[in-house]
């Protein structure tokens, strides 16, 4: 069955399996309809349709929404909804594939802080320190932890900046610090647990996205900050370290912690240290078994990895080697390529999708005051975002032409290898949360209208309008391996050939050389660069913007 619905007293409990079918959307529609409390469960589905999203959020208050597919989890989370997640892949014991370490403290903390440096092991982990500290402090806590290690570089994260392995991360003063996929974020929200940065937004963040390979340490300080995170961490299989109180002055956080009953060890800083010496594993299979694992993947699937860079494969495959809790490498390989569901899910995990709205505004100052006016002469306008994700840039740009009164002659091409991060773009709502940031980004950017116009609001979260939707042509592409889809006056393509090797990135600028009108205009990230290639000439080498030779 598609749909499975009964009641029980006056509960409707709804079972959904498959809305590919618009008969079966009509079906959960008509079912939503029911006046009393409902309990809905999508099994196995990654994205439902933007009419359920819509339906679901006037019904809020009185649905229980399950899931047991991560990626539906965390998009309808992001939109404001709470999901009760049951984990396909958790048995009752967890297992540590350590590769990210958070350890959050307050008061008293940086002792603690610096004996944890001073005795880690030497590996690949990335590590980071959250230290509750008000907004206008100029932290040096980044300087004080690289006299006590040689073996890690230590560094206070950046927006939009890369997770590097053997690096150690702090967390800026009046910024809360996420991450999606393999970078670090930045959010200017409000105050949790009266703290920003919040140890929970960051327990929260690194658990969602890495799982069992993540390890929260919570040290001494006053508060409650963490606590109110670890039962989803507990979900998440992440192993969660408290310092024993007794060992602190400041020992309110970590009482608070213990009330929840939520983790796994209660250790001195020694213990800890030695904790994370024993869990550490340098590696679970070798470069040469991953190499052939990606041969086969490509004969059962078609989809060819061979060519991207090696440390981000591996860190991805290693994050789903971990979930999966398999024997061996061999175990893995089979389960993967046997089971296209189990594929789908780690093929999620090697794509990273991050961006937001405007990201590095300065970069679409220049696009808006000088090379989208440009495209003024020409009667139809063809713009192709390659890689993009969910959807903020092509929007972004979108929002820009409307502005310059550019648009209504504009078509955008946005594209990418992700079929469900593309349709969740086709949705084109994002969350109220992030709303503050598209804003600041939106005006540091040059805009200069009300923003609020672009959007349908429903409270937790934002809908982008039809009128910039419409000129946006979303579908999928593959760079590697696809042809030129057409002629462009610009192309943007930003942080998606970091990923690649330098072969397969010359043969992306060749396509994109191919696919650029006479003198048409190239947008690269802020890691990439085109100022040695002699087909491309540098517009503007800070801001990676790059113009077509003939």
């Amino acid at each position: 069955m598609n749909v499975i619905s009964s009641i029980n007293g006056n509960i409707l409990k709804i079972i959904v399996q498959n809305l590919k079918n618009e008969l079966y959307i009509n079906e959960v529609l008509n079912l939503l309809m029911y006046e009393n409390e409902i309990e809905i469960s999508f099994l196995n589905l990654q994205i439902i349709p933007q009419e359920i999203i819509l339906k679901l959020n006037k019904i809020k208050s009185r649905t229980k929404i399950y899931t047991n597919e991560s990626v539906l989890k965390s998009y309808l989370m992001y939109l404001g909804f709470k999901v009760i997640y049951e984990n396909r892949y958790k048995d009752n014991k967890k297992t540590l594939h350590l590769q990210y370490i958070v350890v959050g403290g307050s008061a008293g903390s940086l002792d603690k802080f610096i004996e944890i440096v001073k005795n880690l092991p030497k590996s690949n982990m990335s590590i980071f320190f959250i230290m509750h500290q008000r907004a206008d402090n100029i932290s040096s806590l980044a300087s004080i932890l690289q006299t006590y290690t040689k073996d890690y570089k230590v560094i206070q994260a950046q927006a939009d900046m890369r997770i590097e392995e053997a690096c150690i991360y702090t967390a800026p003063a009046g910024k809360h610090l996420i991450v999606s996929g393999s970078y670090i974020l930045l959010s200017d929200e409000k105050k949790r647990n009266y703290s920003k940065p919040s140890i929970s937004t960051s327990f929260d963040s690194f658990s969602n996205e890495y799982k069992n390979t993540f390890l929260a340490i919570l040290v001494c300080g006053y508060g409650a900050d963490g606590s109110d995170s670890l039962e989803n961490l507990d979900k998440n299989s992440s192993t969660i370290i408290i310092e024993d109180p007794k060992d602190c002055e400041a020992k309110a956080i970590l009482e608070n912690a213990i009330k929840t009953n939520y983790y796994d060890h209660i250790y001195n800083i020694e213990d800890i240290s030695k904790f994370i010496k024993n869990n550490y594993q340098k590696e679970y299979f070798t470069n040469e078994e991953l190499s052939l694992f990606l041969e086969k993947i490509y004969k059962v699937y078609g989809y060819d990895y061979s060519n991207y860079n090696i440390k981000h494969i591996k860190r991805r495959v290693d994050l789903f080697y971990s979930i999966l809790k398999a024997k061996n490498f061999k175990d893995f390989e089979k389960t993967i390529l046997t089971n296209k569901n189990i594929f789908k899910d780690l093929f999620l995990n090697i794509s990273v999708n991050v961006t937001t709205f405007y990201r590095n505004p300065e970069v679409f100052k220049k696009l808006k005051e000088e090379i989208l006016p440009k495209l003024d002469s020409f009667m139809d306008i063809k713009i192709w975002c390659a890689g993009c994700s969910s959807g903020q840039e092509p929007y972004s740009i979108a929002i820009f032409l409307q502005e310059l009164g550019l648009l209504n002659r504009s078509l955008i091409y946005a594209t990418d290898l992700n079929e469900i991060i593309l349709k969740n773009a086709k949705n084109a709502f994002y969350s109220k949360e992030n709303y503050n940031l598209f804003l600041k980004n939106y005006y540091k950017a040059g805009g200069d209208e009300s923003f609020s116009q672009y959007f349908n609001d429903y409270g937790t979260f934002v809908e982008v309008k039809d009128e910039i939707k419409e000129k946006i042509l979303f579908f999928r592409h593959n760079l590697v391996a696809d042809a030129k889809i057409n002629d462009f006056q610009l192309i943007f393509c930003r942080n998606v050939l970091i990923y690649f090797n330098p072969k397969l990135k010359e043969q992306v600028f060749n396509l994109f050389h191919e696919s650029l009108d006479s003198y048409g205009f190239l947008v690269l990230g802020e890691s990439e660069f085109l100022d040695t290639n002699i087909k491309y000439k540098t517009i503007d080498k800070n801001n990676k913007i790059y113009k077509r030779k003939i």
